[in-house]
This record gives C-alpha cells, structure tokens and sequence, in this order.
C-alpha cells in the first residue's frame, strides 16, 4: 500500500474485511485505539482508497441471470469516441453494473430479470458497433450465468487480496492484524442464493413499496447514516434503521467494500474465460479449490461447464504465477476443454464506463417513484 503507514494498513484491512461491523468493532480486532482507527479511517476515505457499497441481493429480489461480456474493437475509433457513443444508448441500459474499456477491448457485467432484456442490450451493443465500424472480425462474446444452475463465487471480496499482498508477507503486521482465515472469505458470495431461496417473479417479493423505496436510496447513498438520509427521503430515522436491518438479515442487502486499486499499485486486470470439459464438469466443490478461486481473483461466476474470472495483479510476474497455476489446475484434473481465453486490461488505461452501479436497475424493476 503505497504511502500507507502501518496504522492505515491496518484500519485498510479491517474495513474490507468487516464491513459489517462498526468502527469500534473493527478497532478492536485491529487492536487500535478507537480514536487511532479513527482518524487513520478518516485519512483512507478521504484519499479515495475505498468504495463502500450495498449489494441488493439480486436472485431475492426475481432477477434471473448474471451476463458477463468481452469484446475487442476497431482501434482507429479512439476510446473516448466509442464511450460516448455508448453512453448514450448502450450503456443507458440499467441493467449494465459494470462496464471498463480502453482503446481495444472492453467488458462488462450486467444481472437481468430475463433473457429477454439481456438480449435486448445486445441488439443494441451491435448495432452500436457496426454503425461506428467498431466490430472486428470476432463479435462481442456474452456468456450467461442463470443464477439457478451457477455459482457466483466471488464478487468482489478483496479481503484476500489485500490480506496476501500486503499483510501475509510482514510476520509483524500479521501477529498484529490476527485474523481468522475464514472472516477473509465471509464476503466471496454475496449473490449466491439457494435455489430454494430464489425468486421467480417479480410479483413474488417479499416486500413493501415503501422498503424497496428504502433499499434503492441505502445502495444510492451507500456512505450515508440513516439520521442523514432521513432528511432526504421522506421516511424517518427510524423506520430507515428498521428497513434496512430487516433487508440485512433477511438476505436482500449485503454490504461491501472495494478497494480502488489504481491507488494500490495494481496494474493488471486479467480476464479467464474457461470451457469445461463435457464429462467432468465443475463442483461448486471444485470450484472453491484456491488454484481456481486464488486470492488475485476479484471475481468468478462459473457454470459446471463454464468458468469466468477476473483477478488482479500488481505486475506481470505476479499475473503469470496466477495464470499457470489456474491453467495447471485444470489440466492436471483434465477439466480443461482446450486453451482459456486470457485477456490483460492495463489498470492504468482502463475507463471505467459503469462502477457497481445498482440503484437505477431497482428502480427500472421495480417501477419506483424515486430520485
């Protein structure tokens, strides 16, 4: 953590380990003084080192599938011009989360009621990209995860990341830190759902207007106190607070929070796209192996046939051991059905089109009468 003294790496790690968990609580399990946490808090905020976020919980809530998407472009567009050509009518779609490109390639992450919207986004993705002469010979490839037979594996936890970077290799930082290994992974699978637990309909949610209307503004203003947002939205403190631990505990919201890793000296975002062979599909098992699901890994969504990850890496040397030891995995267990696709996003070149953007996917869903 470039810049960071030891405090701060250790109110960082705290943070990302422990969202759930107040300040006073996380002090304590950094063995900091409240006050010493405190400010060391204040400072990461204040530099932009973290992202809070609310995850709305999204097969509760009736969506149906998770689509990841990865394309390369005609390069004599300029990545400006395309972006704001797609801003405008592509990824005005609320259903697109996330989105990064730069000069060549680009990929995103959307979560969708139905096939049917997913489909919807791609007419328009390319009809988009032959307008601007922007399709190479390869068409964008859309790969969909039905939540009901696939296993999001990691949504961007980065506990273990930054735990394995820039914790596990400093014995005194670790003996001060003292985490259990499991709080590491607690947040690896904020979308998985048990199929009995998924929603099928819309109709079918389990809750009021009024607390889908308190859900949307919590994951708006994820930084936000309930006493604050009271004087926002027309609901009280109270009845905030209230809401918002019912969607906690009843599984509809799940808290995290991201560290920006361009201030982290990261530099590499790779993209593993695996097909799996026929006769020995994936486990949810096997898909928890760490060769697989390694701490690099920032996200994995996988079918028992299909795999897609994306980890992150400060330089290529570190990018290369993570490769090998995901390609070895496979082979050596024969699961692999020909080469993965590999594919580096250069951190310090990327765009970011769309950041875990969720309110406006509640709002479109839900029809919410709501700013």
């Amino acid at each position: 953590m470039k810049n960071l003294s030891r405090t701060e790496k250790m109110a960082f790690m705290g943070l990302v380990t422990y969202p759930d968990d107040k300040d006073r609580e996380i002090a304590e399990r950094m063995s900091l003084p409240n006050s010493t946490f405190a400010s060391a808090k204040a400072r990461l905020l204040g530099s932009g080192f973290i992202q809070e976020t609310y995850v709305p919980v999204f097969p509760k809530l009736g969506m149906e599938l998770l689509a990841t998407v990865y394309s390369d472009f005609n390069s004599s567009v300029g990545v400006e011009e395309r972006i704001e050509h797609s801003r405008g009518s592509v990824e005005v779609y609320p259903e697109i989360l996330i989105s990064l490109g730069e000069s060549h390639r680009g990929f995103s992450i959307s979560i969708a009621r139905n096939v049917t919207r997913i489909m919807r986004i791609s007419h328009e993705r390319l009809g988009l990209l032959a307008k601007l002469n922007l399709l190479e010979i390869e068409l964008p490839k859309e790969i969909l995860f039905p939540f009901e037979i696939s296993w999001v594996m990691r949504y961007f936890n980065l506990a273990p990341l930054i735990y394995r970077n820039f914790v596990s290799d400093d014995p005194d930082l670790m003996k001060d830190v003292g985490l259990d290994e499991k709080d590491l992974y607690e947040k690896d699978s904020v979308l998985q759902v048990d199929p009995r637990g998924m929603v099928k309909n819309l109709r079918d949610v389990d809750l009021s207007k009024k607390q889908l209307e308190i859900l949307y503004y919590i994951v708006k203003y994820p930084w936000t106190s309930s006493s604050k947002l009271s004087s926002r939205i027309p609901y009280s403190r109270h009845t905030i607070s209230r809401v918002k631990e019912k969607l906690v505990e009843e599984g509809y919201l799940c808290s995290l929070r991201i560290p920006d890793l361009s201030k982290l000296d990261y530099s590499i975002l790779a993209l593993f796209n695996a097909h799996i062979e026929p006769g020995k599909p994936l486990t949810i098992e096997t898909a928890r192996d760490r060769r697989l699901l390694q701490d690099d890994t920032i996200f994995m969504v996988s079918r028992p046939r299909e795999l897609m990850m994306l980890g992150a890496y400060k330089d290529y040397v570190q990018y290369n051991r993570g490769r090998s030891d995901f390609n070895q995995y496979l082979k050596i267990n024969d699961l692999q059905r020909g080469l993965p696709i590999v594919r580096i996003h250069s951190l310090l070149e990327t765009i970011w089109i769309k950041k875990f953007e969720y309110h406006p996917l509640l709002r479109e869903t839900f029809g919410l009468d709501v700013v």
